[in-house]
């Protein structure tokens, strides 16, 4: 007995720890009745058993555990601290407790796990038991699982995850004891209760009888509703107030308590993605494609198997998404079809939210195919259609499904109908709001009037959808004009539609409902009223019954009387002059209508006076606005000249403003006339007041349109400058209401204009804009002169720190007709005054600048490449300053480079990334997701320069997209979870300085709970840093998140990482900001001033504003904007044109492709047109059915054209798609119309060195090129005309590409055109134009020439015969195999053509530029003066180049059956080694080469020297010369590219280098390169004039005199010169020329100097370059100098050009090619006759040009008129008669003299035309040395001599060729091109050693051309000159046989 009372003095403590078994029951006991006495659940004493009560589970005596586990359940009920003993009670409860032998311990067991997880501990209870279910004990895992099932049952899957209980089942059912697998089973039955169907899906791995066991119980399952019959802690206080509150309607209260407290279970969530794509089978998207159905079925089976799986991997499922649509727009076999809609449903479902990238290309192809009949297919679509619209929004879809209803076919309208009726019923309310509503709902109703019962019933369907949705009241303003029968079935389907989403609101505001006033019995606008006090309670509450009823009806009547009057100003309309007359006549008397136009003054004065007084007298309701406006502005109405009676006018128009209804339409016809007025000294004042009142009566912004619109479409400078003033005062009375954007363009004029009054308006109008935008509007004034730009700063800086007047004005409608607006409008209007300037700044799209090679640049190996490429980049950012966000794949290459192995580099990256978010601004968002996670890299790098720079970077992209998007996608939480501790360091110090400033709920919650783990595990890292900076975010997060959810997330830590994560928590706690509500009801509290300044609403007036739901201003609001719609401008200025190419790659829209346009693609251009703002006039008229409304349309675009170029390129692709539309059309006139408009547009878009766009070509060409083939000539002239156009402004090779696309046309005609346009683009741009290559596109050309069609087969041959004489023998191998009689055409007419053509090269070819695109840039400066020492260059004759050999043998021609591929030749030789035959030199005296060789017969033949010796080259050494060459080519294309770079370092040492290869013996390089490097130096001469020269940078002036320099030694290279093309030559010289004229250089130091080289350079060009060219060149100049006005200087240099030309033109004759300089001259004299230069004060120039004629005429003679043949009509100019005129006065002897003098001095050193018959003799000769087997090469030698001796030998040697076999014929044209090649290579040499001549006699005794005697210096002359001397003293041995 002494020991059983000896243990109960113990403490209860001990006790409970005690050794005896007793002890410690009685301690348990005890501690149960302690622990239920404890009132306060955070007492104290708690604390004291919580290191015990674990001990409690684990007695090893079983009464006294039983009783232990009583004290633990009390205490988990009871202490606030329980929760901390979960784990460890948990652990012992599962071992020792739930399976122990007393039934009592398990109960107890089981309550206590039920308890923890009722105090918020599931997932930890959870655990523990799935951890008991691996124990070995079979009976602790039947226990453990069966108390899963009970947690389960009794709280339901919220609470008790069962996606772990479902991975555990297999193993469950198929444990061997059987206690298990029963207990498995029940659990498996209890998740079926739950989650239902899609569980059976994850059965699949069972064994067929347990499946089928598990099935029988699933059926016994009764289908009541499934709902938690206990809760969590914290769901009790709710649960009971409900409960509480529902004394009334227990009934009710019953449901809203279900509803509250039923699980939203989404079993979707519970199940294992499967990746799908990994196992669609290899050939799938093969089988896709077959032909055969039953291969197309296979393949699509295959994937509806694997689509079954109810949740899908996430991956890229473009390319199966894209098939499926396919099959189901064009597949022809119904089950494949249904097949592929199960897939796109099961896909669709699969996904869920994330089949929405594909939802909006998917639905328009599944809406279309309603129209099948077959059931299986129809059904299958329809659940493809709701599955996808799962992942959409019912706004998404408003587009398709309003198109599907407009269809034709009455099954997809029945069918769209029913789909939309189910979207509304798993639509939650708010999202269906008003402006869809009123969409939807207007085009059902029209669909509810369908003869096709099934339509108007689905129809109906789907409109009552919509009103059980929204409610009766939402939708009745938008059906109330239905008749009762349609109304009743609306109402029938409403109460039969089932809602599926939840209306969670629905049942209060019922409840709410009898406090205000029914709904049924009052009208709609009426019930709307009565939502107000919902809204606002606070109003509600206070008010009592009486007051609150009178002031409903009271209001009630204000709104039925004001309604009435709006509603006419609503429907107003434009009455006709004779209804006005009308109407005037019965409310003015006749004296007072006579008086207003009477001519006596007075009378007139009387007369308005009089009509005042009526008007004032009349009842405002009465009083029609329209007709006195009008009555009173009848001639001469407000233009009355008399000021008294014009001031009484405009006081009775703003008298009608002030006080009676003033619509917009009424506006029309007096704004203009009173801002006419605005410039009268005497009624200014009143103007300016009565258009304020105007204003207030329609809207500030419309009346500012039009009054800036007349202003400055108008030249009265005081009109401008007050109207200026006047919207000055407008902006500070009303406020920032007007679109800045419409009158930017107009307050630009005006800062420019000439008169200093109207620039002071405009200056003194930007101040106060200035006040409400701030410093972004500075930025539309950048590009401005400086003096204006300091001008616009001063104002501007006057005004720093001024904050906008609060206004004192506002719209009539918002002031005293609150009622005419409803919500929607006012939070519109409301939202005026927030200007976002980013969307005014107008922004350069450089898409077309960042080519493919400048991105393959930033992925090169090379660093320094890369780092080249980032500097461009970064140059064309900083030049562009705003962008617009089409940046292509720049964002992917930029990312690459963030994390580039060169820190530089990375380095680099960050700056062009920032001045990248700079540049696009807001919309560069959309990239962060690509650069992101490189800027988060960067700054876990470990230099500190570049975490710096990253920071920096962050930071710019934070300001200018905001934060919100760096937070998605779990970019953070990745770099957290796996950075360095530098990154991670770095990065909580950005976000510990970021998140507390970023607004709260910017940013979602679930993206920052993300990152919760990883800032609790950073608090405890080992990195001090990292621990620092992790501490110092935890506010940032707090801010966020708040305390209590941070705390919630730290539940699941580990004891003693908990311990320091709450520690860290309340450490930042008190910094949290005390009331951080005030910061969200700010935009409340001032949305008072804001309703002030939009219109000053009164607050009263707020419930009328509301219940107006669309009935107000909504009508009126749309037909104000149709009226203004007139006056605005035909084509708006916006940055839609990327949004749209987005669209069309997204297949958002309908990709423009017909093969005749349907009318879905003219609805789909009308949507864009509308989107874009295009005038609705001018949108009328080009959608007319009539043509002579398209002829309208053209001329309006056309006069659009000169001032509106801007909005021209922001619509560019909209027009050209219109156009196509009319391609299509019958009428020609509209055809011939719309091509002289695209001709002026491409000249424009020429000027503008505009680039055209990829959607633009392939939706304009296409359709272009089948014209091309029209059967009239006129028609087919403009396309080909357009075509040159578009070559300037599109890449070639891509043009190619779609003319390539052109010869597969049926039409003979069009094949024909499209070849000759290939052959103009090879001609003109060389065979790399080709594409793919020139190979394929070669071959598909030959193929045409077998075509039936001549005249396609004379092109396809003509089209290669141009590429034969670029590439020679070499087309042959690229246009491969062809027939023996297609191979004979295509020589004889290359033999043919050699013959005819002119000698001149491929690159030499002219592109005619028309001429509205030749521009010429004239100072403002003023005229230089043009001194002496200037002109004497011009006139002095340059020192004379004596060239030794012919043009021929310069550059010989890859012409002709004889011609050379040089360029291979040079390769193969250039690393060549020389093998010579060595002659015996011992054996001559040296001393005898300078003597001349003495012959035996002299005279009988001419020695012709031999060919250099041959080479003898091996293979290798050929590759590897060849890839050298390469590699020099490559380099020397980057300098030339480099001379333009906008480096002025990277320029000068480009510019040296090039300077050097021309002036040394590599010269020839630049062959076939001549175009770049004249462009790149054009360029470059453009760069250096943008350079301020007045301050005196050395690199400029030092540029300027490496740039001349280096074009003076390219012109001195002699043939370089001459195949440089007629664009780069005419910019070249009319930049030189502007040099001098404009004396641009007058600011760098010695400008003589510079004004000598340029002349010299002029000078140089004119004599170097291909002579046709420059006078052709110099003819363009001096006809874009009369079209533009240009200095006098400029055309009198150009002139000076001419005349000189003009003096040597006899010298030039044989060169000359006369077609294009007569073409040239007959444009100059059709643009500018002689009748208009008599005009003006100087004829010089049409003198000029006669000259150049008359000296053609003295040279050919009558045969100057057979050169007329490129000009198609000769009756366009004077040029044909005037020709005449010079034949018939020229003397015969004049015109003979001169051809004899041209023809001597073309054929000097050579012989007689007809050859005689020693020359005969001598060919036969050659040719018999050929034939010989020692004498081949000699005779080849002499041949190749005997050609350039006789150019025209080819006549002769052909009857030679005839005789023998081809292989001959071949062999002994190769011979010929090695000869040519060898000489050519010595060339060079020959020319260096020209200093050393010497006068030596020829060998025949005649004295030795200036040629020979260069080279007798040369060791290679002197070699030659020995073998030759070996020839003739050791004779062959058949000489005699050869004599």
């Amino acid at each position: 007995m002494e020991e059983d009372t000896e243990y109960t003095k113990l403490p209860v403590e001990d006790r409970c720890v005690h050794k005896l078994w007793k002890a410690r029951l009685h301690g348990y006991e005890e501690c149960a009745k302690i622990f239920r006495r404890i009132d306060d659940e955070k007492s104290p004493e708690w604390n004291k058993f919580l290191g015990l009560v674990k001990k409690f589970v684990t007695d090893s005596n079983a009464v006294a555990q039983e009783k232990g586990l009583e004290a633990v359940l009390a205490y988990v009920e009871n202490a606030a601290a329980a929760g901390k003993t979960v784990g460890e009670v948990m652990s012992g409860i599962v071992s020792k407790c739930i399976a122990a032998p007393k039934t009592k311990t398990k109960e107890l067991a089981v309550q206590i796990t039920l308890m923890y997880v009722e105090i918020e501990k599931h997932e930890a209870v959870q655990e523990e038991l799935l951890k008991g279910t691996e124990a070995k004990n079979p009976k602790i895992v039947a226990a453990c699982i069966a108390t899963l099932t009970l947690a389960l049952r009794e709280f339901g899957p919220k609470v008790i995850s069962v996606k772990p209980l479902v991975k555990k089942m297999p193993s469950f059912l198929e444990d061997r004891d059987k206690s298990v697998r029963e207990e498995g089973k029940t659990m498996v039955v209890e998740i079926y209760r739950w989650i239902g169907a899609p569980l059976k899906q994850q059965l699949n791995t069972l064994k067929q009888v347990q499946i089928t066991e598990l099935e029988t119980e699933f059926n016994n399952l009764k289908g009541e509703k499934v709902v938690p019959i206990r809760y969590l802690k914290s769901q009790k206080p709710k649960v009971t107030c409900v409960i509480d509150s529902g004394a009334g309607d227990v009934e009710g209260d019953e449901e809203e308590e279900d509803d509250a407290v039923a699980p939203d279970i989404d079993p979707y969530e519970l199940l294992d993605p499967v990746d799908i794509l990994s196992k669609l089978p290899k050939d799938f998207f093969e089988k896709v494609e077959a032909k055969k159905w039953q291969e197309r079925k296979e393949a699509v089976e295959a994937l509806e198997a694997l689509c079954r799986n109810p949740k899908l991997e996430s991956g890229d499922y473009g390319d199966v998404v894209r098939a499926l649509k396919k099959i189901i727009s064009k597949d022809s076999n119904v089950l494949v079809v249904a097949l592929a809609g199960k897939c796109m449903a099961g896909l669709a479902s699969g996904l869920k939210k994330r089949f929405q990238p594909y939802a909006l290309a998917c639905l328009p192809a599944i809406l279309e195919k309603f129209r099948e009949k077959k059931q299986n297919v129809v059904q299958a679509l329809r659940d493809a259609a709701d599955a996808i619209f799962l992942s959409t929004t019912i706004e998404a879809i408003m587009e398709d499904s309003l198109a599907a209803l407009e269809n034709k076919n009455p099954s997809v309208k029945a069918e769209t109908a029913a789909f939309l009726a189910r979207c509304f019923a798993q639509t939650p309310p708010p999202s269906l709001n008003k402006k869809l509503l009123k969409a939807y709902t207007g085009m059902l109703i029209k669909t509810l009037n369908e003869p096709d019962p099934t339509v108007r019933d689905n129809s109906a369907e789907a409109i009552g959808t919509a009103s059980k949705l929204v409610g009766e009241k939402a939708i009745s303003p938008f059906i109330a004009d239905l008749d009762n029968l349609k109304m009743a079935k609306i109402k029938e389907c409403s109460e039969k539609a089932v809602i599926v989403v939840k209306l969670p609101n629905v049942r209060k505001a019922a409840g709410d409902r009898p406090n205000t006033a029914p709904a049924k019995i009052e009208s709609p606008s009426k019930s709307k009223e009565n939502d107000n006090p919902v809204k606002s309670k606070k109003p509600n509450a206070t008010a009592k019954k009486p007051t609150s009823k009178k002031t409903t009806t009271s209001s009630m009547t204000n709104l039925a009387s004001k309604k009435s009057s709006a509603a006419k100003v609503q429907v107003e309309k434009n009455l006709t002059n004779e209804e006005i007359d009308d109407l005037a006549a019965q409310i003015l008397p006749a004296e007072v209508l006579s008086g207003l136009t009477d001519s006596i003054w007075k009378t007139r004065l009387a007369a308005v006076e009089q009509l005042i007084q009526i008007v004032k007298e009349m009842e405002t309701a009465d009083v029609s606005t329209q007709v006195i406006v009008r009555t009173l502005a009848k001639k001469p109405g407000l233009k009355d000249t008399n000021f008294q009676v014009l001031k009484l006018r405009l006081e009775t128009v703003k008298m009608l403003a002030e006080n009676y209804n003033f619509s917009s339409t009424v506006a029309e016809y007096c704004v203009i006339d009173v801002t006419e007025k605005l410039g009268d000294a005497k009624n200014s004042i009143a103007a300016g007041e009565t258009l304020i009142a105007i204003a207030e009566a329609t809207s500030l912004e419309s009346v500012a349109n039009e009054v800036m619109g007349f202003a400055f479409n108008q030249k009265n400078p005081k009109v401008q400058q007050e109207t200026l003033l006047w919207l000055a005062k407008a902006v500070e009375e009303f406020g920032l209401v007007i679109n800045l954007k419409a009158l930017m363009e107009n307050i630009k004029k005006a800062v420019t204009a000439t008169n200093p009054s109207v620039r002071t308006a405009a200056i003194s109008l930007l101040g106060t804009l200035y006040v409400y935008v701030g410093k972004p509007l500075l930025m539309f004034f950048e590009n401005e002169k400086p003096a204006l730009k300091q001008q616009i700063d001063q104002e501007c800086e006057k005004r720093i720190g001024e904050s906008p007047p609060i206004p004192t004005r506002g719209s009539k409608g918002k002031k005293n007709k609150v009622d005419e607006d409803d919500d929607g409008d006012i939070e519109e209007k409301e939202s005026v005054p927030q200007v976002d300037i980013s969307d005014l700044i107008p922004r350069v799209d450089i898409s077309s600048q960042l080519t493919e090679s400048l991105l393959n640049e930033l992925a090169d190996k090379n660093w320094k490449v890369r780092n080249e490429g980032l500097q461009k980049i970064n140059t064309l950012l900083t030049e562009a300053r705003s962008i617009k966000g089409s940046i292509g794949e720049l964002p992917q290459g930029l990312a690459l480079r963030l994390v580039d192995s060169n820190s530089k580099i990375a380095q680099s990256t960050l700056g062009v990334c920032q001045t990248l978010a700079t540049a696009i601004g807001s919309p560069a968002k959309q990239h962060i997701r690509t650069l992101f996670p490189g800027f988060l890299q960067c700054l876990g790098d470990s230099k500190t320069w570049i975490r710096t720079a990253a920071i920096a970077c962050m930071n710019t992209w934070g300001d200018q997209c905001g934060y919100k998007e760096f937070f998605d996608g779990e970019m953070i939480g990745d770099a957290l979870k796996s950075g360095s501790p530098t990154l991670r360091s770095e990065l909580w110090n950005w976000l510990a300085q970021k998140l507390p400033l970023i607004t709260v709920k910017q940013i979602p919650k679930e993206e920052l709970t993300v990152c919760l783990p990883y800032l609790f595990s950073n608090l405890e890292d080992r990195n001090s840093d990292v621990r620092k900076n992790a501490q110092e975010a935890v506010l940032g997060y707090m801010i966020h998140l708040s305390y209590d959810t941070m705390a919630r997330a730290s539940e699941k830590l580990k004891p003693g990482s908990k311990s320091v994560v709450l520690a860290a928590l309340e450490k930042a706690r008190p910094n949290l900001p005390v009331k951080p509500l005030p910061k969200k009801q700010a935009p409340e509290n001032t949305s008072q001033p804001k309703t002030v300044k939009s219109g000053g609403a009164v607050k009263a007036g707020k419930t009328a504003i509301k219940t107006k739901a669309g009935n107000g201003s909504k009508p009126n609001s749309a037909r104000k904007k149709d009226d203004d719609a007139d006056t605005s401008p035909l084509l708006a200025t916006n940055n839609l044109k990327h949004q749209r190419v987005i669209d069309e790659q997204k297949m958002k829209v309908l990709k423009w492709n017909f093969t005749t346009p349907r009318e879905e693609f003219v609805e789909l251009l009308k949507e864009l047109m509308t989107t874009a703002n295009v005038n609705k006039t001018l949108m009328s008229n080009m959608f007319h059915s009539d043509f002579r409304y398209h002829l309208k349309a053209i001329e309006s675009l056309t006069e659009d054209l000169a001032d509106n170029s801007k909005a021209l390129v922001c619509n560019l692709d909209l027009i050209l798609k219109w156009l196509t539309l009319r391609f299509f059309d019958t009428n020609p006139s509209v055809l011939l119309k719309g091509l002289d408009y695209l001709q002026t547009v491409f000249n424009i878009l020429i000027e503008d060195q505009y680039h055209m766009l990829e959607n633009e070509a392939a939706s304009f060409i296409p359709y272009l090129l089948t014209k091309i083939g029209d059967s009239k000539d006129t028609v087919r002239n403009g396309v080909r005309a357009l075509f040159k156009q578009i070559a300037l402004v599109f890449p070639v090779s891509k043009l190619f590409s779609y003319v390539m696309e052109g010869i597969k046309s049926k039409n003979a005609r069009q094949r024909t055109e499209c070849l000759d346009q290939l052959g103009s683009l090879i001609e003109n741009y060389g065979v790399s134009v080709c594409q793919p290559n020139a190979s394929v596109a070669l071959k598909e050309v030959a193929k045409q020439i077998a075509d039936r069609d001549n005249s396609v087969r004379n092109a396809a041959l003509n089209c290669i015969v141009q590429a034969y004489f670029l590439e020679g023998e070499r087309v042959y191998k690229l246009i491969g195999q062809i027939s023996e009689k297609d191979q004979s055409l295509l020589d004889e007419r290359i033999k043919r053509a050699a013959k005819n053509r002119p000698t001149k090269s491929a690159s030499s070819a002219r592109i005619v530029v028309p001429p509205t695109a030749v521009t010429n840039h004239v100072s403002d400066d003023g005229e230089p003066d043009f001194d002496e020492e200037d002109e004497e260059p011009f006139e002095q004759e340059p020192e004379p180049v004596h060239d030794p050999v012919p043009a021929q043998q310069i550059r010989p021609k890859v012409s002709g059956p004889f011609g050379l591929d040089l360029e291979w030749l040079e390769k193969i030789e250039s690393s060549a080694p020389v093998k010579v035959r060595n002659p015996k030199l011992i054996e001559l005296s040296l001393s005898d080469l300078n003597e001349p060789v003495k012959l035996l017969n002299p005279t009988a033949t001419q020695i012709i020297p031999i060919s250099p010796p041959k080479l003898l080259v091996p293979k290798s050494a050929v590759l590897s010369s060849l890839t050298s060459q390469i590699e020099k080519d490559d380099t020397l294309d980057r300098e030339i590219l480099a001379m333009a770079s906008n480096d002025l370092q990277v320029a000068f040492q480009a510019l040296s280098k090039v300077d050097g290869i021309l002036k040394s013996h590599q010269a020839n390089l630049l062959q076939t390169k001549e175009d770049k490097f004249i462009g790149a130096a054009n360029m470059q001469l453009k760069i250096l004039q943008n350079y301020p020269l007045h301050s005196g940078i050395p690199d400029v002036s030092k540029c300027f005199r490496n740039t001349f320099m280096v074009i003076l030694s390219f012109y001195n290279s002699g043939i370089l010169g001459k195949n440089v093309s007629a664009l780069q030559l005419k910019e070249l010289v009319d930049q030189l020329i502007s040099l001098l004229a404009e004396n641009k250089l007058d600011q760098l130091n010695d400008v003589d100097a510079y004004n000598r080289v340029i002349n010299t350079i002029v000078v140089k060009v004119i004599d170097c370059s291909n002579h046709t060219t420059i006078i052709c060149v110099l003819i363009k100049l001096l006809h874009g100098c009369a079209q533009s006005n240009a200095l006098p200087k400029y055309e009198e240099l150009v002139m000076k050009c001419l005349w000189k030309i003009v003096k040597i033109m006899p010298s030039w004759a044989a060169d000359l090619d006369y077609d294009p300089i007569l073409r040239e001259v007959h444009y100059f004299l059709k643009d500018y006759p002689t009748t208009w230069w008599k005009k003006r004060r100087s004829d010089t120039a049409l003198r000029t040009v006669k000259t150049v004629l008359h000296s053609m005429t003295r040279v050919k003679g009558n045969a100057i008129l057979n050169h007329m043949s490129l000009i198609t009509n000769k009756d366009e100019s004077e040029l044909y008669s005037y020709l005449i005129r010079l034949v018939a006065t020229l003397k015969p002897d004049d015109t003979n003299t001169q051809s004899r003098a041209s023809s001597k001095s073309a054929t000097v050193g050579r012989t007689q035309k007809h050859l005689s018959k020693l020359t005969h003799q001598q060919l036969s000769e050659i040719f018999k040395k050929i034939g010989s087997k020692h004498h081949t090469q000699e005779g080849l030698a002499q041949l190749y001599d005997f050609k350039l001796q006789y150019p025209e030998a080819d006549i002769y040697v052909q009857p030679f060729l005839l005789k023998s076999h081809q292989f001959f014929q071949d062999y002994i044209e190769q011979g010929l091109r090695d000869i040519d090649q060898a000489r050519k290579s010595q060339t060079p040499i020959l020319q260096t050693n020209n200093q050393y001549a010497t006068g030596i006699s020829d060998i025949s005794g005649v004295p030795r051309s200036l040629a020979e005697e260069k080279t007798m210096m040369d060791p290679m002359s002197r070699l030659e000159r020995l073998r030759n001397l070996e020839a003739q003293c050791k004779p062959p041995p058949d000489q005699s046989n050869q004599t």
